[in-house]
């Protein structure tokens, strides 16, 4: 404990020491500093975005997905999303925060354009986060070390690595909510939930708690009254009336996922009341689920905890804990990405708790050398974690190396075949061609598609390795294709003239 308090006061001496010799050089960071931090890690998202793209390590699922459905929106269409396979996205989600996305499609006509604009959309959520720490804590140093902590969490970049997501939207509008609600501007706050529910149906109830947060912790019972009603209101005729119309019927698909503790949200909710030894089992287990929860507040000490922002980290939390599906638990994933902002806007409610409760038991501590010690052992705390998980793929030389020979044959490939043409192509192939009208993600069946892209080195999903193999040996039997080999595993099929999109004969033109 000596070393620690010598090693914090020695941090705090040399801080002081560098404002006070070089107050306009720290004026000038305190002003800046975050503009060239966002600047930096957009780059950063920017890059791992696009190396993954063009060496063909993006995905189908879901980049291929989100793409062909912007992509229809910015030629005002809403059509069948042939990667999903739905009549309708959302039918499957609702996120009609794809409509900011759609304009930018008018000056690039691209997939990479969706991660450009993830990569400067979440990099711009550290904006809020900086405002709202520094107005908290009144230290420009702290804001920017929780600000880093935002961009640096392992959730933010496996988000970055997952190609794209509509959970790229949370992290910047909950901060801005936050901001808003801090600074008592509230019709501010008002207009950021319905550009929360709009991320996806789920959020409703992540709204419905900040809801909570604002009626208990604010006193603000009109504002949090009135977000829990839209919430909940939106969430039931989303839910009820939106999407199983645009699904060709049935129920919500997705709760599917929570169906063993019932038939319905209300059966479900019994149920949990009626076990709740039920619930507490179904958070620590699988160990798989007190792994994630270790990673989601070891990197901030444990001490969110403590803090009442805490609570609005129970829909998203629970959402996967009580899943039924197993890549929810998984750390390698997206939809974590929101613990970030929670979890440092919990940090600001839990530093003074924390400084109270050492004043009690007569450890008299500065609240400014507490609060600057842990944000700088908060950020310290992020590495391991970070780097143990998607992250440490940026000190492997391997992926900033792009093989000339294996992309150009691609590129070469995909510029064949024409716009209009029905694809079926393997995963990491499909963001290439998505903006047409039936691109299909290849699982052994080519749906009757005119052009087939393969390639046994690329990822394979949902097939294994040897299953793709086994595959591959079958289209060249099929009587429906004809194969062109191009070297470095690339194979295009074309479907023979006399069979239609529905791979049936048709009879041969008289000659």
């Amino acid at each position: 404990m000596k070393i620690l308090n010598k090693a914090i006061g020695h941090l705090w001496r040399r801080y002081v020491a560098f404002r006070e010799r070089h107050p306009r050089l720290t004026a000038w960071l305190s002003r800046y500093s975050i503009f060239f931090l966002v600047l930096f890690f957009a780059m950063l998202y920017s890059a791992i975005s696009l190396l993954k793209h063009m060496n063909f390590q993006s995905h189908g699922w879901d980049l291929g997905i989100f793409d062909q459905h912007i992509w229809q929106l910015s030629r005002f269409e809403f059509g069948f999303n042939t990667v999903r396979m739905v009549p309708s996205l959302w039918g499957d989600h609702f996120h009609p925060i794809f409509f900011l996305v759609a304009p930018a499609y008018w000056l690039w006509d691209d997939a990479r354009v969706l991660l450009v604009y993830q990569a400067i959309l979440v990099a711009l959520g550290a904006i809020p986060v900086y405002y709202a720490v520094r107005y908290a804590l009144k230290s420009s140093f702290c804001a920017l070390c929780l600000a880093t902590v935002y961009l640096f969490f392992w959730g933010t970049m496996e988000l970055i690595f997952f190609d794209f997501h509509e959970f790229a939207f949370t992290g910047p509008i909950l901060a801005l909510s936050f901001l808003f609600m801090q600074r008592e501007r509230w019709a501010g706050y008002l207009l950021t939930i319905p550009f929360l529910l709009m991320i996806k149906e789920t959020m409703a109830m992540l709204v419905f708690f900040l809801g909570l947060y604002v009626i208990v912790f604010r006193r603000k019972w009109f504002e949090g009254s009135a977000t829990c009603l839209i919430s909940l209101g939106w969430f039931y005729f989303v839910t009820r009336k939106i999407m199983p119309p645009l699904a060709a019927g049935g129920g919500y698909f997705y709760f599917k996922y929570y169906s063993h503790m019932g038939d319905n949200w209300v059966d479900a909710g019994k149920f949990l009341l009626t076990h709740p030894w039920e619930l507490v089992k179904q958070t620590f287990w699988p160990y798989h689920k007190a792994k994630l929860l270790l990673f989601i507040l070891a990197p901030f000490l444990f001490l969110p905890l403590i803090g009442k922002f805490a609570i609005v980290a129970i829909p998203p939390l629970y959402e996967h804990l009580l899943s039924n599906y197993f890549p929810h638990w998984e750390i390698l994933r997206h939809y974590h990405a929101v613990f970030a902002p929670i979890m440092i806007f919990a940090l600001l409610d839990a530093f003074p708790r924390l400084h109270r409760w050492l004043a009690r038991r007569g450890r008299e501590v500065d609240y400014r050398k507490l609060v600057f010690a842990l944000c700088v052992l908060v950020l310290v705390a992020q590495v391991p974690f970070t780097l143990s998980r998607s992250t440490k793929t940026l000190f492997d030389p391997n992926f900033y190396r792009l093989d000339p020979h294996m992309e150009k044959t691609g590129y070469d490939i995909i510029s064949m075949i024409p716009p209009d043409a029905s694809v079926c192509a393997q995963d990491p192939v499909v963001p290439h061609l998505t903006h047409r009208e039936h691109i299909y993600q290849f699982d052994g069946n080519t749906y009757g598609a005119e052009y087939v892209v393969l390639n046994k080195f690329l990822d394979c999903y949902p097939l294994t390795n040897r299953t793709l193999v086994w595959e591959i040996a079958k289209m060249y039997r099929d009587p429906r294709y004809v194969s062109h080999r191009f070297g470095y595993g690339w194979v295009l099929f074309t479907i023979r003239p006399e069979y239609d999109l529905d791979g049936k004969l048709q009879p041969l033109p008289q000659t």
